[in-house]
């Protein structure tokens, strides 16, 4: 298959339109891609006019009101991978909105043909489950975000009428944890969609969970006939040296340090690649991101009226 044939289907979860999302649309949206983006139920889609018109851009609808943490991260994330079905793409990146590449697209292009070739998937795992990590499955948590009145209500009713304990986990394979942002070929993404036509209790036993968004797809894999093809890491790169739940948020001041650690990384690991990180900050300052990270000349770019 020669490389203008190949084709990439980029999946973005987010909630808000920010520059940075902007950004990434730029970038990705060059022939042989394709992008579908899925907008939090919960924000205003008014605000994402601007890319609703472009060409190889899709909006899903109707959309899925998306909580941390919650099952319904993988709702709409299966509602994504659906899409990019019998449309002819060899693979399938998830990313979420406040991502950005940290190499020129072309060069990104390059790696996915290659692993294509070596059928190659890419997906953090981890099968050191703590025992709190397997109560994010084994127990039932009901709308444990808590958000709004009604969501209490019915988190207190079906404590009340329902187990706690999850009726379906021990039904499941043994449970596998990763980064939620994965890349996948064609091939995996239909044996995902194909095991749980025939396995519905795999569904039903995240239903309740906590955390299925680094469980669900994880466990899939490892317990397939594609875990000997998987390269085990993310290619997206996330910083978790700060204290609590949610990861760095990078601004102008790291992008230096951001291509200083990808060039460190090509150097001491040629066969892998770290292709974009997150998550970015709604101030960053994409020109200097374009010059220190994509390596472009603004006064070219600027010339540019397609960009």
């Amino acid at each position: 298959m020669t490389a203008h044939k190949f084709r990439i289907a980029f999946c973005i979860l987010c909630h808000k339109y920010t520059p940075v999302l902007e950004e990434l649309i730029r970038i990705l949206n060059v022939p042989g891609n394709e992008i579908f983006i899925h907008v939090d139920g919960k924000s205003r889609i008014q605000d994402f006019a601007p890319l609703r018109d472009r060409t190889g851009v899709h909006f899903l609808e109707p959309r899925t009101k998306v909580y941390w943490a919650g099952f319904s991260m993988v709702e709409s994330t299966l509602r994504l991978f659906a899409e990019t079905q019998n449309k002819n793409f060899h693979y399938i990146v998830l990313i979420s909105g406040d991502t950005l590449p940290l190499c020129p697209i072309s060069e990104l292009r390059t790696f996915l043909h290659t692993a294509y070739a070596e059928k190659r998937e890419f997906i953090s795992t981890n099968p050191a489950i703590t025992f709190d990590e397997a109560n994010w499955v084994r127990l039932r948590h009901f709308f444990s975000d808590k958000s709004t009145f009604m969501r209490r209500v019915k988190r207190t009713a079906m404590k009340c009428f329902m187990r706690s304990v999850n009726p379906y986990f021990n039904r499941i394979p043994p449970l596998q944890k990763g980064s939620q942002w994965i890349a996948i070929t064609h091939r995996l993404r239909d044996y995902f969609f194909d095991y749980l036509q025939t396995n519905p209790d795999y569904l039903q036993a995240f239903k309740y969970s906590h955390g299925a968004d680094e469980i669900f797809f994880q466990t899939l894999l490892c317990n397939s006939p594609f875990a000997d093809r998987n390269a085990d890491y993310s290619l997206v790169y996330t910083d978790w040296s700060c204290p609590g739940a949610h990861p760095k948020t990078f601004t102008t001041d790291d992008l230096y340090p951001l291509s200083e650690f990808d060039s460190q990384n090509r150097r001491e690991n040629p066969q892998s690649a770290t292709l974009f990180a997150r998550k970015f900050d709604d101030a960053l300052d994409i020109a200097r991101y374009r010059t220190i990270i994509l390596g472009e000349l603004q006064n070219q770019h600027n010339q540019n009226p397609a960009n």
